[in-house]
Parts: structure tokens; C-alpha cells; sequence
């Protein structure tokens, strides 16, 4: 009798510890906030899906939320929360986890930030396995994420910054200077104006659609990364150096010099100086 009382009370324990370690990881949010026109929101998160829009709206609506789904046994420290601060026209959004958790079983999250922002504000965001989407935001943006996807629409700034490990860029429209630096992920971008260019890829295929500006600088680099540069509209000089790649262009390209490791070709109408470095990728060079 003294087993079974002892084994009710363990199962009790293990019921409501389970439940409550469930219930600290769970959080909604849905408020407004001030920011200045051309401020910047600060945003730090892990393993969410984010969606941001650019609008008309003089501040930012901010709709976050979080639940975990835990079957088996599981333990937390601490509960979940975000921190939403003010600060001198700017926004700053962090999430505060639990300290550690214990999970034996099976586990979902589903976790959604949904952001509403005036269009001419910026983006400054550092996260670990999201996935972003981001329309019309058209201030400075730079991201820094580990593992997650990160998809750009409409947004026609001036200044990216955009540094990925694992996962994929894609990219349609933007100006000015873009700055890439993916590890093993690929980069789609389309329906560039950019003036200045460099981009970092190790063994992704990165593929981009630009116009070129004849003061412009076009750099791009990688070890088995494969490069596909599609020229809207000038022109310049391509200085394309390789270990065993290959190198390819269309008819538009005149072609001034090739060796085993170097190819140099000349695209009239502009004076754009475009340089590409890769061990074993492909180069592709193309005019629309």
C-alpha cells in the first residue's frame, strides 16, 4: 500500500511538473508601440517564423505568440517573456527564455512574430533558427541568424547587411550597398540597383539580378561557391580568377584575356569594376 501511495504521488509529481514547465514556455502579445518614423527596431528572437511589413502606420504593432506542446516529461527554469522597450525614437524587442530545460518525449513549438512598421523605418535583427519574411521596409536592414531562411520583398533601402550560416537568402529589388556573407546556403536575389556589392559564400550558388553603377565595386568570393551574375543594365570590367572552375558568358561579353586560373572580359557601356574569386565553383555571366 505504501509502494502504490509512493508511486501516485511520483506519477502526480511528473504530471504537474510536465505541466507547469509546458506552461512556462507559453506567451502571447499583442500591443502597439511608438517609433519614430525613421527609427530602427532592435529585434532578438530564436526559432520563430517572422513576418514583417512595412506600412503607412506611424507605429509598430507587435502580435508575438508562443506555445509549446510537450508529451512526455519535461522540466524548465524560469518562464518565458519578451522585453519591449523605448528607447530615443527606436524599438527593441528580446526574448527572455528559461534558464535550462529538460525534455524526454516528444515536443513542439509553434512560435509566430508578426510585426506591422512604418516603411521607412530600419532593421537591425539577431536570431538563431528563424525564418523571416519582410516586405516593404525600406530603412537599413541587417540580419545576422544562424540557420533560418530569410526573404526580402519590396524592400527598397539604400544599405543590407545580411549574414547567414545554414540557411537561404532570397531577395527582390533593393539599392544602394549589399553586404552577404552565407556559409552553406544559397542567395537568389533579383531586380537589383546596387552600386556596391560583396558577397562571402562558401559552397552555396548564388545567383543575382543587378543593374551596375559605373562608379560601382562588385566583389564576390567563394570556395565551391557557384556565382550567376545577370546584368540589367551598364557595363564594366569582370576580373574572374579560379582554381578548377568554370567560366562561362554570353555573346554581350567581349573576351580580353584567359589562362588556366584567370579570365578577364569587358561588357560595354559602362566603367563598373566586378571581381569574382572561386577554388572549384562555377561563374556564369549573362546581360538581360
Amino acid at each position: 500500500m505504501k509502494l502504490k501511495s509512493t508511486l501516485v504521488m511520483l506519477m502526480f509529481s511528473i504530471i504537474s511538473f510536465t505541466a507547469a514547465a509546458q506552461d512556462s514556455g507559453n506567451f502571447k502579445l499583442d500591443e502597439v508601440y511608438n517609433m519614430s518614423s525613421n527609427g530602427t527596431l532592435h529585434l532578438r528572437s530564436e526559432d520563430a517564423d517572422v513576418k514583417i511589413t512595412g506600412t503607412d502606420r506611424s507605429d509598430v504593432h507587435v502580435y508575438i505568440e508562443r506555445n509549446e506542446e510537450v508529451k512526455g516529461m519535461s522540466s524548465a527554469r524560469g518562464r518565458f517573456d519578451v522585453d519591449v522597450e523605448e528607447r530615443d525614437g527606436d524599438l527593441f524587442i528580446r526574448e527572455r527564455k528559461p534558464n535550462a530545460r529538460f525534455t524526454m518525449g516528444y515536443y513542439r513549438l509553434d512560435y509566430e512574430i508578426t510585426i506591422e512598421m512604418p516603411k521607412t523605418g530600419s532593421l537591425r535583427i539577431q536570431g538563431e533558427d528563424d525564418d523571416y519574411i519582410i516586405k516593404s521596409v525600406n530603412g537599413t536592414i541587417s540580419i545576422e541568424t544562424e540557420d533560418g531562411n530569410v526573404d526580402l520583398v519590396e524592400c527598397m533601402g539604400d544599405d543590407f547587411e545580411i549574414e547567414l550560416e545554414d540557411g537561404d537568402l532570397r531577395m527582390d529589388g533593393g539599392n544602394g550597398s549589399l553586404y552577404v556573407n552565407v556559409e552553406d546556403g544559397d542567395a537568389d536575389i533579383r531586380n537589383g540597383n546596387f552600386k556596391d556589392i560583396e558577397i562571402r559564400s562558401e559552397d552555396g550558388d548564388v545567383l543575382i539580378e543587378t543593374s551596375l553603377s559605373n562608379a560601382g565595386k562588385y566583389d564576390f568570393s567563394g570556395d565551391d561557391a557557384s556565382f550567376e551574375l545577370v546584368v540589367l543594365s551598364g557595363g564594366g570590367d569582370f576580373d574572374i580568377s579560379k582554381d578548377d572552375g568554370r567560366v562561362t558568358a554570353s555573346s554581350a561579353f567581349d573576351l580580353i584575356h584567359e589562362s588556366d586560373y584567370r579570365v578577364e572580359y569587358k561588357l560595354p557601356s559602362g566603367e563598373a569594376d566586378v571581381r569574382i574569386r572561386t577554388n572549384d565553383g562555377r561563374v556564369r555571366l549573362s546581360k538581360k
